[in-house]
Order: structure tokens, then sequence, then C-alpha cells
């Protein structure tokens, strides 16, 4: 130990490690996120005979305090050095102040004080192993999927140790700045651990923890969107099931994976609509992704007249199928044929994705209703609706056409 001009602190490590030396979860006997066990059964707790005023000493041209503080874990307490200050700067009065200071700052003489002490250190990485264990089971199946490894690759290492209240703003934005990640990546492991450290407080019956993050700014780059020209040239090109799927998608405007999930007894070809109850993620049929994503979305009757064409005799089953009736999948769609089809007609590339944000576009254009548009779309507000409103430099200038001021010419000498 060296002395800095303030109390020594004794080191705490903490982490949770299988025999193979890697991080693990464990068992539901290893977490208890609301239970403590006091330390301190055997310690005396009458402050009467606790109170502690410390030692002053002079030590070369230096003032010394020395005091005694209790350590987790330990039935011994802790006797500690401080360095307060020079002969030259203080009296030793003034050093036995100094020394009193830095006791009550920390506490040691308050009633309280043990009670606090009695609770052992949680880490943030013994909060993750809570949450994986109890919350992540009762969540949708792409985030148990897929959050375990976000946060031992991002949030772990750098958090894992830290005992949750000694995590602060300051330390956030630490956190923050080793990920050398995309802005919309960093803003969601900053909902993950939210999330996290939030469900934490709900099962103690605390507020809402708040921290002040200074999160990356995420670039406006407007997302690809297919006009309704685009759409029917690429419904043109395409072949086989892939022309309806790409109809359907540009007329409902639904997400690929309703798409994928959708059942020939989902189609109601009398009343007009596609009713949508699920959705599917990396082949397996999963919930719809919230619960305005239930809806049913009404369709053309030219679209009718495709699916009928389309389904022909079948009454179930899968609408869109790959091989062997799997559910197909929106990156081999994308990229082996909606991609190529782009390429092949020259316009720029562009997901399947693109077709929803076409559709909310076309709608708007042309003044349909912003809550029939939200619940076609099955967006949970317009201000989400809005960010996939976009408009043609075409469509902008014929409006501005329509609405100019009609002048009259002024005629000059």
């Amino acid at each position: 130990m060296t002395l800095v001009g303030s109390i020594i602190q004794p080191s705490i490590e903490s982490s949770h490690l299988c025999p193979s030396g890697s991080a693990c979860l464990p068992t539901d006997a290893d977490v208890n996120v609301t239970a403590a066990q006091s330390i301190r059964q055997n310690r005396k707790s009458y402050m009467s005979k606790r109170f502690q005023t410390g030692t002053v000493f002079l030590h070369g041209k230096k003032w010394h305090g020395r005091y005694r503080r209790d350590v987790p874990n330990q039935e011994k307490r802790e006797y500690q050095l401080v360095v307060l200050g020079s002969k030259k700067e203080m009296s030793k009065p003034e050093a036995k102040q100094k020394l009193m200071e830095i006791i009550q700052k920390e506490g040691l003489n308050e009633r309280t004080y043990l009670e606090v002490l009695a609770v052992p250190i949680r880490t943030f990485g013994d909060v993750a192993n809570a949450w994986e264990l109890q919350r992540l089971p009762q969540l949708k199946i792409s985030t148990q999927k897929t959050a375990p490894g976000q946060i031992a690759k991002h949030l772990r290492p750098f958090l894992g140790a830290l005992p949750v209240e000694s995590i602060k703003t300051g330390t956030v934005n630490q956190w923050i700045g080793t990920l050398h990640l995309a802005p919309k990546t960093v803003h969601n492991l900053w909902k993950q651990f939210t999330t996290i450290m939030n469900w934490y407080s709900r099962q103690n019956d605390e507020l809402a923890r708040v921290w002040y993050p200074d999160l990356p700014d995420i670039p406006d780059v407007e997302q690809r969107w297919f006009t309704p020209e685009e759409m029917r040239q690429i419904i043109d090109a395409a072949h086989g099931q892939y022309k309806v799927i790409f109809r359907l998608a540009g007329a409902g405007g639904l997400r690929f994976g309703e798409l994928a999930g959708l059942h020939v007894e989902d189609i109601r070809f009398t009343e007009g609509y596609v009713h949508v109850i699920r959705s599917v993620w990396r082949g397996i049929e999963v919930a719809v992704k919230t619960k305005n994503g239930y809806r049913d979305v009404p369709f053309d009757s030219g679209t009718a007249a495709m699916l009928k064409e389309h389904l022909g005799d079948r009454t179930t089953g899968r609408v869109f199928q790959g091989e062997r009736g799997a559910p197909l999948d929106n990156h081999t769609v994308t990229g082996e044929v909606l991609k190529p089809i782009c390429k092949q007609i020259g316009i720029p590339e562009g997901g399947c994705h693109a077709f929803r944000h076409g559709r909310v576009s076309q709608m708007q254009a042309n003044n349909v209703p912003g809550d029939l548009i939200k619940d076609m779309i099955g967006h949970s507000s317009l201000r989400t609706t809005r960010t996939y409103t976009h408009f043609s430099d075409s469509f902008v200038r014929d409006t501005m056409e329509r609405l100019s001021l009609s002048c009259t010419p002024v005629h000059t000498n």
C-alpha cells in the first residue's frame, strides 16, 4: 500500500467463472436479488462503544491519522491510515478536526452504518445473471437468443465487476467511450443496460435509476423506399411466388416476417383482408413485433386475384414457403431475388422493408387519414408512422405548382 494523501482503500474484486475460466450463469441457488444475510452478527452494535474520533500523530513533517473501519465479510475491523497534511499547514487540533470530518463523511459513527454494511456488495454482473435467469425467459425468443451474447461481449467486460451503487453517469460515459460501434448499436446497448438495471430496481421496490449519458448522434440517413412506379417494375420482373409476395408487401405494407408467417387460413377473401397474427424470426414462428402488430390489413381486388391464383386449391399451410415448406428467409429473398431485380431494372437496391416505407409514403401522399395508416401498418403512434413517410422530388414540385399563387404579370417599359 502507498500513501497518496487520501484514505488507503482495500481493493475488491468480484467474478463468477466456470471451471473453464469463462463467464457462466449461476443456478437458482446462486442468484437472489433481494435477500441479504447479515455479516455482522457477532459485532457489537452499541454506538456508545463504537463512537470514534481516531488518533492523530506526527510522522516526519506530516500529520497522520488512524481510525477503524468495518470491512464486508470480515469480522475484524480494518485500521485505516491517512495523511492529513504537513505540520507547516496545520496544527494538531486542525489535523484532528480534518480526521473527524473524514470519519463523519464515511458515516462510521452513524446508527445506520452497520445496517448498510450488512448488505452484500452486488455487482452489475450479479444483476445481469439474475436478469438472464429470471426475466429473460419471459421475453421474446429473438431477445432470448441475442441478449446474452450482447451482454457478454459489450456490457460485462467493463461493467460486470462494478458494484451497482457505484455506477454513476461518469461510469456510464466511460463505458460508452469504449464501444467502438455504430451509433444505433450503442443506443441499443444503452437500452439493454437500463432494462437490466431498472428491472433490478423494480425487484427491490425502488425508483427507476437515472443517468445522463453522452450518447452518439444517429446519422439522419433516409431509409430506402420504393415509389409506386418502382414497385410496379419490381412486381412485373419477379416470378412465381415472389411476384405475389412483393405485390402484397407493396399493397399492405406488411413486415417481411409477417409475410413469411402468413397461413392460408389468414387470408380472408370474403372480407378482403389479411389477418396478421404471427411473424417469423430465423425460421421460427413467433409473436408479431408489438401488440399493435395484431391487425387486419385490407387488400385491393388486384392483389386478391393474384393471391387466389397463387394458392389454387390449397386450404392450409404457409402462403409463401421455401424448400420442404420451411418459412422464407428475409436475407435470402433480399439478396437472391429482390436486389438482383433492382439491378436488372436499373433502380437503386433496397430491402423488403422498402415496400413498407413506400406504402406509407403512398398513402400519405394521397391524403389517407393518419389513424387509418397507423392501424394498417401496425404502428403504436403517428410519430412512428411519420418516420416512414417520404416524398419524391416530383411530388414536392407538383404540389408547389398546384398551390402556387396566380399573379398578374408585371409589365415594365
